[in-house]
């Protein structure tokens, strides 16, 4: 135990070195607005020495490394966000403060994530739930960034679907645990691609994705069927095809992705200063506060990985892959050592939707696939994906936690 915390309290020193470095760079090559945002951006690092510091004393045999990766993603995030918009970054401190403490907080819930499964009723409650949030948006939702999606609260705004992510795979988790027939896929399926439609008019793209994608990899750890996960894929296919035709913005998002140099001042203006910017940053990057990330559209949140790139290069993004990439095969051992089903199909899900998450938006940025509207988990500017995300990873420790102490027995409530 003492190792263990010996080697994570390294890796917190080396974040901190790393953050420091950083902003003596940026202070050299661009004057702040004022010192103000730097006292304010240096609180970060107690913040995060504190919160594994309780990481360890409360969750002991826990995920640490989860706290741990996701504290250097939020750093890089930081970093970026005040070199390309600094007015930006006291919010996003706030976020990160407000998604640690839902971390602990998932965490504890979810160690006794059996009251999931115990609702009565549950999976019309949580269906009910999902498409209320959803529904909202068409009622009380305003348009941000070519999405209808977003709920606005003063100057706060939220993404529903953010939330209904989690509320939905905790009912897939629920519903196919017990139900694992042709006829129970189907109506799995069914809701799944009302969903689906319901983003795709929204224009959110990538959540519909998303959505669609975890259902597949949920129904495969449930059931073990590649026929299932062959017609989801076909399905797919078919969808994709019929929304090219019926949906104007999904023809732009193609086309652009086919050539994204048909129409650079208009149309395909983001993409193409992506790979610009990836272009220019080569194997080494041009340095941090050397480059011109400003180029790029909505920098900030969609396209952070294209300035990390420019910036840091091909290493230092291949290292921020490689972050994710651990975080991916952490939640892969939890759903492994989960002790039943409920808890293990949780694990798949909320893994899946992260580890799809990261897939979806890196593979835009570099037109390796469409680009889609997701932000990049902790690293993107963001608030409801920054907290949804830690509470993912909470939610991971907490299914971890309860393996070591002794499961109950339990039963649905229809």
């Amino acid at each position: 135990m003492e190792e263990y915390v010996k080697t994570g309290s390294k890796a917190m020193k080396d974040i901190f070195l790393i953050f420091v470095i950083a902003f003596m760079l940026l202070f050299i090559y661009h004057k702040p607005k004022g010192f103000d945002t730097i006292y304010f951006t240096l609180a970060f690092l107690p913040l995060i020495y504190i919160v594994y510091y309780l990481h360890v004393r409360l969750f002991p045999m826990g995920e640490i490394q989860l706290i741990i990766l996701s504290s250097f993603l939020a750093e890089m995030g930081l970093i970026m966000i005040y070199r390309v918009a600094p007015d930006l970054i006291l919010k996003q401190i706030a976020w990160i403060f407000i998604g640690f403490i839902l971390y602990f907080v998932s965490s504890y819930a979810c160690k006794y994530y059996d009251f999931f499964y115990k609702v009565k009723y549950g999976n019309y409650v949580y269906l009910a739930i999902s498409f209320i949030l959803l529904f909202s948006t068409f009622v009380l939702g305003k348009e941000i960034g070519g999405s209808k999606n977003w709920l606005t609260f003063g100057s706060i705004s939220v993404q529903p679907s953010e939330i209904v992510k989690i509320i939905y795979i905790i009912f897939l988790a629920r519903y196919l645990k017990d139900n694992k027939t042709a006829k129970d896929i189907i109506k799995v399926g069914a809701i799944t691609i009302v969903i689906v439609g319901i983003l795709v008019i929204e224009k959110d793209l990538g959540t519909a994705l998303l959505f669609y994608l975890t259902t597949t990899f949920m129904i495969f750890a449930a059931t073990s069927s590649l026929l299932y996960t062959a017609a989801s894929v076909a399905f797919l296919g078919f969808g994709g095809v019929i929304s090219y035709f019926l949906f104007n913005h999904v023809r732009v998002r193609i086309q652009a992705w086919l050539n994204p140099w048909m129409d650079v001042p208009g149309k395909t203006y983001q993409i193409a200063q992506s790979l610009f910017a990836i272009g220019a940053g080569g194997f080494f990057g041009t340095g941090l506060g050397m480059g011109h990330p400003e180029y790029i559209p909505v920098v900030a949140s969609d396209f952070i990985f294209s300035a990390i790139s420019e910036e840091f290069g091909m290493l230092g993004s291949v290292a921020i892959i490689l972050v994710y990439f651990v975080i991916m095969y952490r939640g892969i051992k939890v759903a492994l050592d989960a002790k039943d089903d409920f808890g293990a199909l949780i694990a798949v899900g909320l893994t899946s939707m992260f580890s799809l998450q990261v897939f979806t938006i890196i593979g835009g940025v570099i037109k390796f696939i469409p680009l889609t509207g997701v932000t990049l988990p902790f690293v993107s500017y963001g608030g409801s994906s920054m907290v949804m995300s830690f509470i993912t990873l909470g939610m991971l420790n907490g299914i971890a936690v309860r393996e070591d102490e002794d499961v109950e027995q339990y039963e649905p409530q229809h």
